[in-house]
C-alpha cells in the first residue's frame, strides 16, 4: 500500500526507485520484489519513462466497485445528472470514510464552481464542506466526538476552520434539516447545501451535496435546490430498497 500511495504521489510522471526509497523504509531489493508482483496483478503499469511506474488498470476496477456500495454510485448518478441540468450548479455524492468524507460521483451543470475535493474519489477531512456537516451530523454523538477531536488541528491549521463552529453547523442542522459549510481560508466565493441520505432504518448511507457560487444563492434558488436534493434522495433510497428486497 505504501508502493501504491507513493505511485500515486508522483503523479503522471509516475514513479521511481528513488522514490519508493524515500516513501518507505523498505529495501532496494524488497521493492523490486514488490513491484513485480503489482505489475503481474495489475495493480502497476509502466511508465513511458525508463523505469517508472504509473498507478494500474485493476485499481480501477476495485474503484469503482468499492464506491458503488449497495449499488449507491450507480443509482445516485443519473440523479445528480439530472439535479445539475435542472438547477445549473454542481452536484456531489459524498460517503463517511473514517475521519474523512469521500466523493463518490460528480456531475456538474451550466454554473460549474470549484470544490474541496478535485475529482471523484477526493477526500476532506470530516468538517470541511456541507457535505461532511450533514455526514457527521448523521453519526452518534460519541463517534462525531471523537472525530472532531482528531481532525481539529487539521481542520484549524490547513483550513482556518475551528470545531466550535462546525459544532455550531451540527447544531444548526438538527434545527433545519439540511447542511450549510462552515466558511474558512479556501474557497471564500462559493458556498452550498447538502442533505444526507438517509435509509428507511435512520442509517446515513452518504449525502447530496451543491456547489454555488453566492451570488446564485437566492432565497428561492435555495429552496428550489433543497426542495429537490430530498426528492432525489428519497427516490434513490426507495428505489435501493427495492433492489435489496429483490435479492
Amino acid at each position: 500500500m505504501a508502493l501504491l500511495r507513493a505511485t500515486a504521489a508522483c503523479g503522471a510522471r509516475g514513479a521511481g526507485i528513488d522514490d519508493y526509497l524515500d516513501a518507505t523504509e523498505l529495501s532496494r531489493p524488497t521493492i523490486y520484489r514488490l513491484l513485480k508482483g503489482l505489475r503481474e496483478e495489475g495493480f502497476l503499469r509502466p511508465s513511458p519513462l525508463r523505469h517508472r511506474y504509473l498507478l494500474g488498470y485493476e485499481l480501477l476496477v476495485l474503484g469503482a466497485e468499492a464506491g458503488n456500495g449497495g449499488s449507491l454510485r450507480d443509482l445516485a448518478r443519473p440523479r445528480l445528472l439530472e439535479l445539475a441540468q435542472r438547477l445549473g450548479d454542481s452536484f456531489y455524492l459524498f460517503a463517511h470514510d473514517g475521519r474523512h468524507a469521500v466523493c463518490l460521483e460528480v456531475q456538474n451543470g451550466a454554473y460549474p464552481v470549484g470544490s474541496f475535493v478535485a475529482s471523484i474519489g477526493g477526500r476532506v477531512p470530516l468538517g470541511v464542506g456541507q457535505a461532511s456537516i450533514a455526514l457527521l451530523a448523521s453519526l452518534e454523538s460519541r463517534e462525531r466526538e471523537w472525530i472532531l477531536a482528531a481532525n481539529r488541528e487539521l481542520l484549524q491549521d490547513r483550513y482556518e476552520i475551528s470545531v466550535d463552529a462546525v459544532e455550531r453547523e451540527i447544531a444548526r442542522f438538527h434545527q433545519e434539516g439540511h447542511a450549510r459549510g462552515v466558511e474558512g481560508s479556501s474557497l471564500p466565493e462559493f458556498t452550498g447545501l447538502a442533505i444526507p441520505i438517509l435509509d428507511h432504518s435512520g442509517r446515513c448511507l452518504g449525502a447530496f451535496s451543491c456547489s454555488m457560487l453566492k451570488s446564485r444563492m437566492t432565497p428561492a434558488h435555495r429552496q428550489e435546490v433543497l426542495a429537490m436534493m430530498a426528492e432525489q434522495a428519497e427516490s434513490l433510497v426507495s428505489q435501493a430498497h427495492g433492489l435489496l428486497q429483490a435479492e
